[in-house]
């Protein structure tokens, strides 16, 4: 009995040596619009991989996106103390543009067949950015990734310079990565042991075997993520916009409120500093604690407070027109589906607010007929009918004297559901 133990704790010794012989690499996948959001993920992902694991495994597939945000990514990976390897994943997938600079400047590069990269002409706006100033810079940048990783400094320029296009099998070809790789397993076995260049330095991959783990975002990533997409920071911004309008316009709703929320996502979303937009979203949840102290706000303000806490708390844990790099087709794509989302989501608050004030208006009992003073809208001959305006909003009313627009007035009767009004003493 107990040689067979032996024997078993002896395997099991073996086993767990051989299977923790490349030790841990982490990986993590890098998709969608390249933004703010990512730079956090990848410097998250960086900081994680230097404590204890052997490599940091970049998944990518994007079409591209921001050049600041592209540009910062490439600082956290060339100032890596351990070797990142750049995987364009899955199968047929792609790292155009932007996705295409990361890649490059990664130390171990590494495509799925028939994955694609190239496009890598910077964009501004919606038209390609042709001057010699700019284009030269941006191609520089390209060959300096190569020739930091021993790759063909040639064919990486034609990648910015005339939006060259590379299948898996031509890039390896012409020496812009080094192995096309059906799998992560696979691509971590036929890279183990190799030896690859950072300038400088060298790095000698020991990931195979390795326990593979993935990186677990933290929720600011996470919702960085989201309000980073151009379509959805671009609806915030005109729903935050128009609430914002109405909020001025009719008092009282807490529209204004939102308004600026939404705004503050929008311009988070937009590239400003999270940071700065969290302390903001404190300083409102502050403030709504405060009046709902001392005003009583019949707990509305208590809710958006703690609400409005908790996104800052979320947001924490963890501009000019600016070059981006993207495809054309891409941005054309999202440029239609902008117009077509903010056009009919604007459209449908604007029928909802417009049906519901009808509604209210008509059904408004004579009971809830405002006193006070106010200003006449339009001129009200005696007998006739005109708007006044009282407390922001506006009423018809009626008068037994002449008042002209402009003129202060104050309620002194009811009649149905009019106002009888006369000029204010």
């Amino acid at each position: 009995m107990r040689r067979i133990l032996l024997i078993l704790s002896l395997f099991l010794f073996i086993h767990a040596l051989s299977a923790g012989a490349g030790g841990r690499v982490l990986v993590t996948n890098i998709t969608g619009y390249i933004s703010p959001a990512t730079v956090e993920q990848v410097r998250l992902a960086v900081k994680t991989a230097e404590n204890g694991y052997s490599a940091l495994v970049l998944q990518i597939n994007t079409f591209g996106g921001q050049s600041d945000a592209t540009f910062s990514i490439i600082d956290l990976i060339l100032a890596s103390k351990v070797p990142v390897i750049g995987y364009i994943y899955p199968e047929g997938g792609q790292a155009l543009s932007a996705g295409t600079y990361i890649l490059m400047a990664t130390d171990y590069a590494a495509m799925s067949p028939y994955s694609t990269i190239g496009s890598a002409q910077p964009v501004v706006g919606y038209t390609p950015l042709n001057e010699s100033k700019y284009l030269n810079a941006y191609a520089t940048k390209m060959r300096s990734y190569a020739a930091m990783h021993g790759r063909n400094q040639s064919a990486a320029e034609l990648m910015v310079l005339s939006n060259k296009n590379f299948m898996a099998d031509e890039a390896l070809k012409v020496g812009l990565i080094d192995s096309v790789e059906q799998s992560l397993d696979s691509l971590l076995e036929n890279a183990d042991g190799k030896v690859v260049r950072r300038g400088a330095q060298e790095f000698k991959l020991e990931v195979y075997p390795a326990t593979i783990e993935y990186l677990e975002t933290t929720p600011r990533v996470e919702i960085m993520k989201y309000l980073s997409d151009p379509v959805l920071s671009s609806i915030l911004f005109s729903i935050g916009f128009m609430a914002l309008i109405i909020g001025l316009t009719t008092p009282g709703w807490g529209a204004e409120l939102a308004g600026i929320v939404l705004l503050l996502l929008a311009i988070a979303g937009m590239g400003v500093s999270v940071d700065l937009v969290s302390l903001i979203l404190l300083a409102i949840a502050a403030s709504l604690f405060i009046a709902e102290v001392k005003k009583g706000l019949h707990g509305i303000g208590a809710i958006s407070s703690t609400a409005l806490l908790v996104l800052a708390i979320l947001l924490m844990i963890g501009s000019p027109w600016r070059p981006i790099l993207i495809s054309s087709s891409w941005m054309i794509e999202t440029f239609l589906k902008l117009i077509l989302s903010v056009g009919g989501v604007g459209l449908i608050i604007s029928f909802i607010f417009m049906r519901g004030i009808a509604t209210a208006l008509r059904k408004r009992p004579v009971s809830w007929l405002p006193t006070g003073k106010g200003v006449a809208v339009d001129d009200i001959g005696p007998g006739g009918t005109g708007y006044v305006r009282i407390s922001g909003e506006l009423w018809r009313a009626t008068s037994n004297e002449e008042i002209r627009s402009g003129d202060a007035v104050e309620v002194v009767d009811r009649k149905d559901n009019l106002l009888v009004v006369r000029k204010a003493s």
